[in-house]
């Protein structure tokens, strides 16, 4: 089984008490534990689920691709941690083109060796994007900074998940005058130049007609 950690303080106390791996299994972002040769000593059960919908690919035990990267901007990216710079670098996964972002650094000597693994182990972490509940965070904060009523918060949620006005009002039960008018409102409370950039900052950046 291939694995990378987190190398955050909490991660590693938790080494003081338990099995390294058995650590680096229970956390739920994917972890690499790669050589800079791009040799792949670990990937903990939630990597290998990304392995499994080839969003990184290994040959011969060799990491060749993650996401964009191919295996020279890896080498080249784990060189980098080899020497001591840690790195993050954003990612893009086709076919539907989801995102996330990689981190890159040394693993720490006594991680490595307790769990066996060669002094010049690296760590890497795979983070995705989650827009969904980034989406739905900022509409909260929104509506909390700006004072949004109910109708104004459901109208907000509505547009920024891609529905049209006319829509909008159909899904609420509202006259489309009505749903024009919680537009304004929303414009006014939050002080956005526009819809588009109103959406903008909830995460969407599309244009919708009002």
């Amino acid at each position: 089984m291939l694995h990378a950690d987190t190398a955050t303080p909490s991660v590693h106390q938790a080494f003081q008490d338990s099995q390294p791996m058995d650590v680096l299994d229970a956390l739920p972002q994917p972890l690499l534990v790669v050589l800079p040769d791009r040799r792949v000593l670990f990937a903990n059960p939630s990597a290998e689920r990304l392995l499994a919908d080839g969003l990184w690919q290994t040959r011969a035990d060799h990491l060749m691709a993650v996401g964009q990267l191919d295996a020279r901007q890896l080498a080249e990216t784990l060189a980098l941690a080899a020497a001591g710079a840690s790195s993050r670098t954003g990612l893009w996964f086709t076919p539907h083109l989801s995102t996330g972002w990689m981190q890159a650094s040394a693993l720490a000597n006594s991680i490595a060796r307790a769990s066996g693994w060669p002094p010049n182990a690296l760590l890497l972490v795979i983070h995705l994007d989650q827009p969904a509940l980034t989406q739905a965070a900022r509409i909260e904060a929104i509506t909390r900074q700006c004072r949004l009523s109910p109708a104004e918060r459901h109208v907000l949620l509505l547009l920024a998940d891609g529905e049209p006005v006319e829509a909008a009002s159909r899904h609420l039960g509202l006259c489309v005058s009505t749903v024009r008018s919680h537009v304004r409102s929303l414009l006014g409370k939050t002080q956005a130049p526009s819809l588009m950039q109103l959406l903008r900052w909830t995460g969407s950046a599309r244009t919708l007609p009002h």
